[in-house]
């Protein structure tokens, strides 16, 4: 099912539902027509300003009939029913990552989507940042040679975080909140997907973790190294570095959105993003949904960050490498 104007239902007005909503609602072909949030004042506020109707559940959203597909931005622990549900009512989705808790979870998501032929995807913001599409060109030109390492490092720090954000049923700490942009990004970038994963946790008093050290092995031998650390008893810059190293150079992005490129035969690029992934991320959703066709993130996507995040859990408790599958 495609449709001319895209009718969006934004559940979960937070920080990227806030986000989000005012993106959609300045894009052509795209219309902001309902919130939900369980914080009425929040729903309220927002559909004020868009212009829209306001919802206390997302069931009387979906059920509403006033909208063709919704934005799932409510914590990811709660987007099971959210997800099956919209999907079972015919709408086409964007979900927020990660996908959702566990393996089970997805697999059940994906049935709904598939039985619904529904479009759904999954928003990993860095497919769409302008830096990051450059480096995925560079290394699919060729341009460093074969990838044989990537460093991955994310350093945040910023006080009166959500509570449920380390609380590791709903949050998961840094594992959930953190590692599936890494997972994604990596295996986007160099076309290669994670098949082990190992990692090292600090973890809090209420057993999330707050810091990681993963290493992975890539599809065809490459490997990664990836550092995660969320300091949250004080506020701080954040701090970033992505680089693919590979047998005639390398690529580098970092908290700024600088893009470096190096090569053996004395090439060099800089190039800075410049800013507007969310733009391009929403309308990608609504120009997969008006024209029928697969969205450039996917839920299988989403299903493999996932499995990626699951193993390094895993890893962490046993102390032992995880095999990732496909999904």
């Amino acid at each position: 099912m495609s449709v001319a104007v895209l009718r969006l239902g934004v559940i979960g007005a937070g920080i990227m539902g806030r986000q989000v909503a005012r993106v959609a609602a300045g894009l052509d072909g795209c219309a902001v027509t309902a919130v939900a949030d369980a914080d009425q004042d929040r729903t309220a506020a927002l559909a004020a300003e868009l212009g829209a109707s306001a919802f206390t559940g997302f069931a009387a959203l979906l059920a509403s009939g006033q909208v063709d597909a919704v934005y799932v931005g409510v914590p990811h622990h709660l987007h099971l029913p959210v997800c099956v549900q919209a999907a079972r009512a015919g709408l086409h989705g964007l979900v927020d990552k990660p996908l959702c808790d566990t393996d089970d979870e997805a697999a059940v998501i994906e049935a709904a989507v598939r039985d619904s032929g529904t479009t759904w995807m999954t928003g990993f913001s860095y497919r769409f940042r302008s830096a990051w599409q450059r480096a995925r060109e560079l290394v699919a030109a060729g341009r460093i040679g074969e990838p044989a390492a990537v460093t991955d490092v994310i350093a945040e720090a910023a006080e009166g975080t959500p509570g449920w954000y380390w609380d590791p049923a709903s949050g998961g700490g840094v594992l959930q909140l953190q590692a599936h942009h890494c997972f994604d990004r990596i295996a986007w970038v160099t076309g290669r997907p994670v098949r082990e994963v190992s990692c090292r946790v600090h973890a809090l008093p209420s057993g999330a973790a707050d810091a990681a050290q993963l290493t992975a092995r890539l599809e065809g031998g490459a490997v990664a190294g990836i550092g995660l650390t969320f300091g949250t008893s004080y506020t701080a810059p954040g701090r970033a570095l992505f680089v693919v190293q590979g047998t005639a150079g390398q690529v580098e992005i970092d908290q700024d959105g600088m893009l470096r490129l190096h090569t053996a035969d004395g090439a060099a690029e800089e190039y800075r993003d410049d800013g507007a992934w969310l733009e391009r991320e929403v309308a990608a959703f609504a120009g997969a949904v008006a024209r029928g066709e697969a969205p450039p993130a996917t839920l299988a996507d989403g299903r493999a960050a996932l499995r990626c995040a699951l193993a390094a859990a895993q890893s962490a408790a046993t102390g032992a490498p995880v095999t990732v599958g496909e999904p």
